[in-house]
């Protein structure tokens, strides 16, 4: 299901996910809020994953859970990318199979269901009992309005906790940056299924949006907001074409920070 929403509005939770690299930035499984947090959110939780990886085995960092101040049932979820697409994508062997936690879901990347599967949530509230983001989803009050949107890396785990957030009748919407494929034909229709909107910007040039390939069996939640930077001064680099500060001054974030990518005149 495809959503209309504004390019601002879409800048805004881009914003979002710069923050949660700027928390990974800080080296610490609970880093502190900073102080460009978005207003009027208040931070709920951390989240953590366990990458199965063989350069990368410890907790690590991945993301936060935020709620509106002004109506605490809006909520968000978000999860960050890799500094780096390349490491992460020659590590994935991109194997399909089956995302059991949703019934007639299809088949999902392996790496990614697995990291997924590893993402624990560990509340502000000390009261509360840390657990896994996909167990947080049964615990969510009645009427929340859930917000899902990540990056590269990041927008695949974002991707399969909509789709685990839809199955079970959640008012879910999903926003990705620069996803990869996640998974095979029945598992998109799945999704499309639960009708969740879903809005997948995409920029040209980069090659993360572009693997999987199709003929392993992968397709792309469809359909997709295609930006292109290679009409802009950025730098004709694999890092350049992907990093979220492109896709934002792209997508017409004045303020986007592309000092690193920008081309000299």
């Amino acid at each position: 299901m495809s959503n209309t929403i504004s390019m601002e509005k879409l800048i805004d939770w881009g914003h979002f996910v710069k923050v949660a690299y700027e928390m990974y930035a800080q080296n610490h499984l609970s880093p502190v809020k900073p102080a460009d947090f978005p207003a009027g959110w208040e931070l709920v939780a951390n989240l953590t994953m366990t990458p199965h990886l063989e350069k990368m085995q410890e907790r690590e960092f991945g993301g936060f859970i935020a709620r509106s101040a002004d109506n605490p049932l809006q909520q968000a979820v978000v999860i960050r990318g890799t500094e780096s697409p390349l490491d992460w994508l020659s590590d994935f062997e991109f194997i399909l199979e089956t995302f059991h936690e949703v019934p007639d879901g299809g088949k999902t990347e392996q790496g990614f269901t697995n990291l997924y599967r590893s993402m624990m949530v560990e509340y502000a509230d000390a009261s509360i009992p840390s657990e896994t983001l996909m167990a947080s989803i049964d615990a969510l009050p009645q009427g929340t309005r859930l917000l899902v949107t990540g990056h590269s890396l990041g927008s695949s785990l974002a991707t399969l906790h909509a789709f685990l957030a839809g199955s079970k009748n959640v008012d879910v919407e999903l926003i990705t940056f620069a996803s990869p494929r996640v998974g095979d034909k029945s598992f998109v229709e799945a999704f499309q299924r639960m009708n969740i909107p879903n809005t997948r910007i995409f920029n040209t040039p980069d090659i993360v949006p572009q693997v999987p390939v199709e003929i392993a069996g992968y397709r792309h939640l469809e359909p997709g907001l295609e930006i292109n930077s290679a009409l802009y001064p950025i730098k004709h680099s694999i890092p350049c074409y992907h990093a979220l500060s492109t896709y934002l001054y792209v997508m017409g974030d004045t303020e986007a920070n592309i000092s690193k990518c920008k081309t000299t005149p």
